[in-house]
């Protein structure tokens, strides 16, 4: 949130990227998105147009290419999407960290962790504007990470792996769009946005130590402080709210939604398996798609098979 540092966790919700080499400058991508995974723009407004979403992938692999010094290389791209997109899951993360790390070893160049990082910048700038590099940082790092910019991004060993369901609401905005607002809010509004990013920074602190001293009860506190501070900064929304009020009603130590707002998904932090049992019985009978989800230790995994260079990439929440 506009500065505050950030605690992220990788999931295992997974986008798979195959890379193999092609006709010298051209870079042909093809990619699997399910469209009950595309969810809609906005009420009655069903994402339809895959085509759209192509030109971000094709850029990770271009930059890649560009990165490892085979510029006029050519590569094909084949992508099958297991992340819901637009829900605030870093859908776009896993995507094109996927792609640059496979692209890159299809070339013969293994690539650092560090080096995936650099090189997302560029197509996530190119859907988000001015990512703060929490999604594909995550992404490609794996585990649980404690994040204030690019440059200070730190390993956080937890004790205790919080139990969490993921709700999507199936409505789905624009990351950028609303990133953009936040900003115009937070200028026109300066002092109070000041405040905001203080209670968020004490807020994520707080949540790094209790995931490491594996405190659930704390946790769920923090989670849902921090939804307060969303619906107070606007990007929160009616069908949000109903979906969290619904998950704390069952039984949830915290929720929250995830990701930009305006739509998506929310993270609901449950006691135990009775009662994450009850929460996603709930969510569902509201009308929410749910996902059990654990937390992805690996980060970047690549494998090569044949001509193929594979990579399989996480979500963050």
């Amino acid at each position: 949130m506009l500065g505050a540092p950030a605690v992220a966790m990788a999931i295992n919700l997974y986008t798979y990227a195959g890379v193999s080499r092609g006709w010298a400058g051209t870079i042909d991508v093809t990619a699997d998105i399910p469209m009950d995974l595309a969810g809609k723009e906005g009420p009655g407004e069903a994402v339809k147009d895959t085509a759209r979403l192509l030109e971000p992938l094709r850029l990770a692999a271009r930059e890649a290419l560009a990165y490892v010094g085979r510029k006029l290389a050519g590569v094909r791209v084949e992508v099958e999407c297991g992340i819901p997109i637009g829900a605030g899951l870093g859908s776009s993360a896993a995507a094109s960290v996927a792609i640059i790390a496979a692209t890159a070893q299809s070339q013969g160049v293994k690539l650092s962790v560090d080096d995936i990082i650099k090189v997302a910048f560029t197509p996530e700038s190119y859907l988000h504007g001015k990512p703060s590099g929490v999604d594909h940082s995550t992404c490609a790092t794996g585990g649980v990470l404690t994040f204030r910019k690019p440059d200070i991004v730190k390993a956080l060993n937890i004790s205790w792996v919080p139990r969490i369901l993921v709700c999507d609401s199936g409505i789905h905005r624009s990351t950028g769009s609303l990133v953009r607002a936040v900003i115009r809010k937070s200028e026109s509004e300066k002092t109070l946005f000041e405040s905001h990013v203080a209670d968020a920074s004490r807020i994520s602190l707080g949540a790094a130590r209790a995931l490491k001293h594996g405190d659930g009860e704390e946790l769920g506190i923090l989670l849902n402080r921090n939804q307060e501070l969303l619906v107070n900064i606007g990007v929160s929304n009616p069908t949000l709210n109903h979906l969290i009020g619904v998950a704390l009603k069952a039984g949830a130590l915290g929720a929250k939604l995830t990701g930009a707002g305006g739509g998506g998904c929310i993270i609901a932090v449950c006691r135990d398996s009775k009662s994450e049992t009850k929460i996603g019985k709930a969510l569902r009978q509201s009308g929410g798609m749910v996902y059990k989800v654990g937390m992805d230790s690996d980060g970047v995994v690549v494998w090569s098979g044949g001509e193929h260079s594979n990579r399989l990439s996480g979500g963050s929440v």
